[in-house]
């Protein structure tokens, strides 16, 4: 379809140039169409860059098939361990995502606008689906502490495309990012007993 070769040809061009120096008349030669349709489909660039997160072209799509490749009653205790699943594969999925770490800094960038917000609630909605299906202890603010860690990994992934280490993990190798990962499972394990712990405390 031609909606979709404009989106994917979005995705490209924010990925090689950068979401400030992308445009309708680069995504147009990109996907070998008309400006002109881009216009019709999306009424612009602001409604073709909505349209490339709400598509699922953006890393709700990612929440959403990770939600459907876990049961509906998953059992408490298995509980950190899926979130701990989730964060590491979100890592690996926005690493290799260059038009959504393109999108993230414009974010940072234009956070006062319209359809900066909006796409932030967008995404925003798709944490608190998560949250609300997977994550334990609902009485400890879940969201509060997926908040920490989403904003932990993408910190951590967006600056490894600008500096080589942090501290002594070296962000070019595999080495160092299963470091990360094998923190990631550490950190939501000791969670996991201390939310357990703090439970026990009131009953």
């Amino acid at each position: 379809m031609t909606m979709e070769r404009i989106l994917r040809a979005m995705g490209e061009v924010m990925a090689e140039r950068g979401t400030e120096k992308a445009g309708i008349n680069a995504v147009a030669d990109r996907a070998g169409v008309n400006k002109v349709l881009i216009y019709r489909y999306f009424g612009g660039w602001n409604g073709l860059l909505e349209a490339y997160v709400h598509r699922g072209f953006f890393l709700s799509m990612f929440n959403d098939k990770f939600l459907d490749s876990v049961p509906d009653n998953v059992a408490p205790e298995a509980r950190s361990k899926a979130w701990s699943e989730y964060t590491i594969q979100f890592m690996r999925e926005f690493r290799t995502r260059k038009s959504s770490q393109e999108l993230i800094r414009w974010e940072m960038s234009n956070g006062e606008t319209e359809l900066a917000r909006r796409l932030a609630d967008f995404r925003d909605q798709s944490y608190k689906n998560m949250v609300a299906k997977l994550a334990p202890y609902s009485d400890f603010d879940p969201l509060a502490i997926t908040s920490l860690m989403v904003a932990a990994v993408t910190n951590i992934v967006l600056t490894s495309t600008q500096r080589d280490h942090i501290g002594d993990i070296d962000l070019r190798s595999d080495a160092g990012w299963e470091r990360l990962e094998t923190a990631i499972r550490r950190i939501y394990s000791s969670l996991n007993i201390a939310l357990e712990r703090e439970q026990a405390k009131t009953k």
